[in-house]
């Protein structure tokens, strides 16, 4: 199954699908279901076919780990990384509910002051 095929309800590597935050040229955001705790996480899926390149697997896996280290408040926290049972990798992150930031610079909404 490729990343954008997981629908809400599936669930991946322990996490339940929730809604689809974004898409990217590597692979899907989604807001998941923690599943140990009472939260809504933010689940980074690498595309079905990158995952099988070896050159994207290192760089996913770098992005993870180098993410993981930082600890600022205009970051987002790194909580785990793995791969699912049909063997793409993921980073589950903090989710940060709001809008996109892209779409707002888009609209011409975002002022000096928001960003």
């Amino acid at each position: 199954m490729t990343s954008s095929g997981f629908q809400p309800g599936d669930v991946v590597s322990g996490y339940r699908i929730e809604g689809v935050l974004g898409h990217g040229g590597m692979g899907v955001v989604y807001r998941v279901a923690d599943p140990s705790l009472p939260r809504s996480d933010a689940l980074k899926i690498l595309d079905g076919a990158l995952s099988l390149d070896s050159m994207f697997r290192k760089r996913f896996e770098r992005e993870a780990d180098t993410a993981a280290k930082l600890d600022h408040p205009n970051i987002v926290a790194v909580y785990a990384r793995g791969q699912t049972e049909g063997g793409q990798l993921w980073i589950a992150m903090q989710y940060v509910p709001g809008t996109d930031a892209g779409e707002v610079l888009h609209t011409g909404t975002m002022t000096p002051e928001r960003a």
